[in-house]
């Protein structure tokens, strides 16, 4: 068979098995190793911070290469800024008596320029992720400010907006106008993530009109119907409910990420979505900051009168930013209502910032204990006050089925939500897991993951989790990451470093 008539896909897979070491000798093989070695250098560009190589590499040329194209506004600057400093700058002979500063303002405009033309270039991107993060405090970066605008956010929707599939968006509120403002039609958009800055004056409460609805409602009427994916992330208390009322637009949206500031407007919205439109959500993940009790009240009703609209939902993630006393007892029964249903599709739960009691977890985990039609549940994540050898019981009596769990503990102690205690009851529920050898003979846990108040590498515990293997012989993954056979009984050092790196 003629080289040419191979599949180009056979290219690409044989490509795969080429070390990085060896990727630049493919250039001058011939044209199509050149187009395929092209394709695997450039086909994640990061302009947020070009050092000095990447700088001279950057050519209109590669722009065709290009599928996922990611920048950071103030990095940007910071990095242009830092390769033209004095002592970095080879001045050419004929220019050696003209002013530095006046050499450097013409470099770094050649090097804007240069960044604007291979993004004007860009016409296959199908991934974009821009972090726009300019203060307005900053004044001698306010040219740079403009002069990057201009040539990366204006540039970028005329170049590629038709043919984006996911759009990472991380500005500020008077920023985002602009964004939703653009004549872009992304009509192959699957997947939208906006990230709302804190506001460039500090102010956390600000009104309605920094994000302006009819842009909203325009950005929103050029998105593709069909859009797969939409995550919501803001730190500020913004009205958001302009952005929400677009929901019913989106009649296959199957993941749905909100970690805003509820308010009435956005829960309203959110119940009429839920009612009518999310019949295919399969993935939703509620993250409240600060929200009121009684706006929290609400969310479960809404959830639990949701549930016959809500067949597909596959995982739920709730994280109420409440601490134990704020948590109302009718929480507790909403959750269960939640949660009931033999018919439940739910594969994956995770509940933060509720910090159950013993009786709670037995309440809550109690709806999964008979459920015999349909998929068990098969990955549990869940905030507890305290943390007792007797709640490991509760989850293995609960939850036989389930495949992973991860606990999040407030403090350990002898019998549950007992008094805090200190290194004697770490002993204590390492002791009393090993000793429960053959006491769950039908758990098939595969992972497990305890953590210490919060759920991150720094609060991860793996010496309470290092005794579960001895009493549930299934457990092959701590965190995330396989145990090594080679030292059971021991925490590895590769083990140790993978969690500190995260």
């Amino acid at each position: 068979m003629a080289v040419n008539r191979i599949p180009f896909e056979i290219w690409l897979r044989i490509s795969d098995l080429v070390g990085p070491e060896h990727s630049s000798s493919l250039y001058s093989v011939n044209r199509t190793w050149f187009t395929i070695a092209m394709d695997l250098r450039y086909k994640d560009l990061d302009l947020s911070r070009p050092d000095e190589k990447l700088l001279s590499r950057l050519d209109p040329g590669i722009a065709k290469h290009v599928g996922h194209l990611s920048v950071s506004g103030l990095a940007l600057q910071y990095s242009l800024l830092d390769t033209i400093a004095g002592q970095k700058i080879k001045f050419p002979v004929d220019k050696i008596m003209l002013n530095p500063r006046t050499c450097a303002s013409d470099v770094l405009n050649t090097r804007i320029r240069l960044i604007s033309e291979v993004i004007s270039a860009a016409t296959n991107v199908s991934e974009y992720s821009v972090k726009w993060n300019f203060r307005e405090e900053i004044q001698s970066g306010d040219l740079i400010h403009a002069l990057l605008q201009g040539a990366v956010l204006d540039v970028a929707w005329r170049a590629f907006g038709s043919t984006l599939r996911k759009l990472h968006v991380s500005t500020r509120p008077e920023r985002l106008n602009a964004v939703l403002a653009s004549e872009a039609q992304l009509e192959h958009l699957q997947e939208i993530h906006l990230e709302l800055l804190h506001p460039s004056n500090g102010v956390q409460s600000i009104g309605i009109q920094d994000i302006f609805p009819d842009h909203v409602s325009s950005f929103f009427s050029r998105v593709n119907p069909h859009l797969d994916s939409l995550s919501i992330q803001s730190s500020s208390n913004l009205d958001l409910s302009s952005v929400f009322h677009q929901l019913p637009l989106f009649r296959n949206l199957k993941r749905l990420s909100l970690h805003i500031f509820l308010d009435h407007g956005v829960l309203s919205e959110l119940e009429s979505f839920f009612a009518h439109t999310a019949l295919k959500l399969r993935h939703l993940t509620l993250s409240l900051y600060h929200a009121a009790v009684s706006s929290v009240e609400r969310v479960l009703p809404t959830l639990a009168m949701s549930r016959a609209c809500l067949p597909s939902l596959v995982t739920l993630e709730i994280n109420f930013g409440l601490p134990h006393p704020e948590l109302a007892d009718t929480l507790l029964r909403e959750l269960h209502d939640v949660f009931s249903g033999a018919s439940s599709t739910l594969r994956t739960l995770i509940l933060e910032g509720i910090a159950l009691s013993h009786a709670d977890l037995k309440s809550v985990t109690s709806t999964f204990a008979d459920r015999d039609v349909g998929d068990p549940l098969q990955s549990l994540t869940v905030s507890v006050l305290t943390l007792t050898a007797a709640h490991i019981d509760t989850l293995a009596e609960n939850v036989p089925r389930l495949s992973a769990l991860g606990i999040i503990f407030m403090y350990l102690s002898r019998e549950p939500d007992g008094q805090p205690g200190g290194a004697e009851c770490r002993e204590l529920f390492k002791t009393a897991i090993a000793e429960r050898r053959g006491y769950y003979p039908a758990w098939k846990l595969a992972e497990i993951s305890i953590w210490h108040k919060s759920r991150s590498v720094d609060s991860s515990r793996w010496d309470l989790v290092l005794p579960f293997p001895a009493c549930i012989p299934t457990i092959s993954t701590f965190f995330g990451h396989p145990i090594p056979v080679s030292q059971p009984g021991s925490v590895p050092a590769g083990m140790v470093a993978a969690l500190t790196q995260g």
